[in-house]
């Protein structure tokens, strides 16, 4: 009961060790899995049923506005939503405004949040004026109905959202070539997903911030993974050598504990002899 109250050296080593393997168990998987980029998750169908849900609110009827947009023209699929996604920015900053806590009011924040969390996480670079043109050539004014603009914001998230989640290799976002307007158009009219797949050809294994980030963190989980694997060796190797130890020290105390037995047993024999011998000589002496 008391060895059970008062964990042994045996007992803390073995503790220590199952508990350096299980740490090992989670940090190895980790290492070896392919940990995905924010880049992959900064925006999701849940932000296109919301801009669906906001289309669907607006007023069929209701006046038109004028706003800038990017028109598309010969640009790929990863200049195009480049050079939009700011004027996509500025529409829900200029002409979408509802009355505080609204569900309308609540979708186009979650649309302005998801813009600013795409250039704060680096996913898409700010336009670099020192190597390319400002696609202020491909701008045009539109005097739409607020339906028909969010249906073309809808067609660019749709096109951004397939563009990085249909490769694992990072999006080259170098566009100078294309904004430069002198260059002649070199192609054709594609469908929305042979357009994707021209623009994911097009890119260069480039790595980007987040990625050398997620690459850094992979390999501090790898050298976690070693050192545990190295500290788990050496609690065994501990652990084995108290195990001889114990067991050298136990072979004394037990051959000590059975010359104790063997001569309480011989003092009880010599006892019941006495005693059977003293009644004898008292009936005899009657």
């Amino acid at each position: 009961m008391s060895q059970m109250n008062n964990p042994t050296p045996l007992h803390f080593y073995t503790t220590k060790a199952k508990n350096v393997c299980v740490l090992m168990l989670l940090c190895v998987p980790l290492s070896m899995m392919d940990i995905p980029g924010p880049c992959k998750h900064a925006i999701t169908m849940d932000h296109l049923l919301q801009l669906k849900q906001l289309i669907s609110n607006q007023l069929r009827t209701s006046c038109s506005i004028t706003y800038s947009f990017i028109e598309r023209k010969h640009l790929s699929v990863v200049c195009y939503v480049k050079a939009t996604l700011p004027r996509v920015l500025e529409l829900f900053n200029v002409h979408f405004k509802y009355m505080r806590g609204s569900g309308s009011a609540q979708a186009v924040v979650s649309m302005q949040n998801l813009i600013l969390n795409i250039y704060s996480q680096h996913c898409i670079p700010l336009l670099n004026e020192e190597l390319e043109e400002d696609p202020v050539a491909f701008e045009r004014q539109y005097n739409e109905t607020p339906v028909q603009a969010l249906q073309r914001v809808e067609e660019v998230l749709s096109l951004y959202l397939h563009l990085i989640t249909s490769t694992n290799t990072p999006v080259n976002w170098t566009c100078e070539q294309e904004y430069n307007i002198n260059v002649p158009p070199t192609e054709t009219p594609l469908t929305a997903s042979t357009e994707v797949a021209v623009g994911l050809s097009r890119q260069a294994p480039q790595g980007s911030s987040s990625d050398d980030f997620y690459r850094l963190g992979f390999i501090v989980v790898s050298i976690c993974g070693g050192f545990l694997f190295l500290l788990t060796a050496y609690c065994l190797l501990e652990r084995k050598k108290l195990q001889r130890q114990l067991h050298r020290t136990r072979m004394p105390s037990d051959w000590g504990l059975q010359v104790v037995e063997n001569f309480e047993i011989q003092e009880e024999v010599y006892q019941t002899d006495r005693r059977k011998a003293l009644g004898s000589h008292l009936s005899t002496a009657f």
